[in-house]
């Protein structure tokens, strides 16, 4: 077995960088589980440095982000399928959305934000593209950077969790969202934590 899935999936987590090794859309059940695992180990890899408690790994959210990152990687590059096809090829999650969840997906869909920009520049009318993004708006966490349209209970979740509202805090300032930094929810938040600093850390963010 190639192992294709788990190799590009691997080579995007370690490297940054998608290498697609065939025009494939179908998913091995051997090569899932040694994808699962390895997600896995990844996960306990970064909950050494998250704050607080960090939530139990879900492998059903962590595989099915690893599928949609795979196969927006594979529409996006050889351009096979038709745009009433996409909706079956990228599913949304059967599951609930959790601090869980949001933090294991976010393994893989950390990187959807750079495939959309990529669809944005190839063709700002493609299909895909409201398709990530509405992925996107759901898994906010992992769209930090994007705009946002999602309301109060979307936002919910982060505040469910110390870990997971920290992480998103941390992001939002590292990526410098401006939208969101400015949402009445997170805009304390922010304030708490770059206090004196503000200008330091984030150059006219009270301007």
């Amino acid at each position: 077995m190639n192992q294709y899935f788990y190799q590009t999936i691997a080579q995007l987590r370690n490297k940054e960088e998608i290498i697609l090794y065939d025009k494939l859309l179908n998913f091995e059940n051997e090569d899932e589980i040694i994808l699962a695992q390895f997600l896995e180990d990844e996960y306990e890899i970064e909950c050494q440095n998250y704050p607080y408690i960090a939530p139990d790994f879900d492998k059903n959210a962590a595989l099915w982000a690893a599928k949609i990152t795979y196969t927006a990687c594979q529409i996006l590059l050889y351009r096979l399928h038709r745009e009433e096809e996409l909706p079956n090829l990228l599913p949304t999650f059967s599951g609930e959305i959790t601090v869980s969840t949001m933090l294991s997906a976010d393994l893989c869909l950390r990187f959807l934000p750079q495939i959309l920009q990529e669809a944005k520049a190839i063709d700002s009318q493609d299909a895909l593209i409201p398709i990530l993004e509405e992925i996107l708006n759901l898994w906010h966490f992992s769209g930090i950077g994007e705009e946002f349209s999602g309301d109060n209970n979307t936002l919910g979740i982060v505040f469910e969790n110390k870990c997971l509202e920290q992480l998103y805090i941390d992001r939002i300032v590292n990526r410098k969202d401006t939208q969101r930094a400015k949402h009445p929810l997170l805009e304390p938040k922010i304030n708490d934590l770059l206090g004196l600093y503000s200008e330091i850390f984030w150059n006219g963010f009270n301007k």
